[in-house]
């Protein structure tokens, strides 16, 4: 029902406009994120949003839509951790502890795909930020 739904928020949007605020909003959202400033504690990368940036204090979620290996470094390469994927039943996501990383340090991984055998031949860096970026 399209314009049912069209006709909707043309009259949300009256309504809005003629109170002067947002007519719709729910209080526990403006709560939570305009009063109290939640945030989370992921940074998230996928292929569709390849991130360049690390917010400090979270950590790395790598979401991909097939299981994988996340074999990964903070020094460059000088040492490496693999972490599996696990299945969230809408894709496959690893968490990278990289919460305790400072400011300037960069994230370098690669994907193994155990399903096809093989290694994606790509190698992201990811640098931390500060959270007022």
């Amino acid at each position: 029902m399209p314009l049912v739904w069209a006709h909707a928020e043309y009259v949300k949007l009256a309504r809005s406009l003629r109170d002067g605020r947002v007519f719709d909003t729910p209080p526990q959202t403006v709560e939570r994120y305009q009063v109290q400033k939640a945030t989370s504690s992921l940074s998230a990368w996928r292929f569709s949003h390849t991130a360049k940036h690390l917010l400090q204090g979270t950590s790395l979620r790598v979401e991909l839509l097939a299981p994988a290996v996340v074999h990964w470094s903070v020094d460059n390469w000088k040492t490496a951790a693999d972490v599996k994927t696990a299945d969230s039943g809408l894709g496959h996501y690893a968490d990278l502890p990289t919460n305790k990383l400072p400011i300037g340090r960069k994230v370098a991984f690669t994907l193994f795909w155990p399903d096809a055998g093989k290694w994606e031949g790509t190698n992201w860096e990811v640098a931390v930020v500060p959270k007022n970026v």
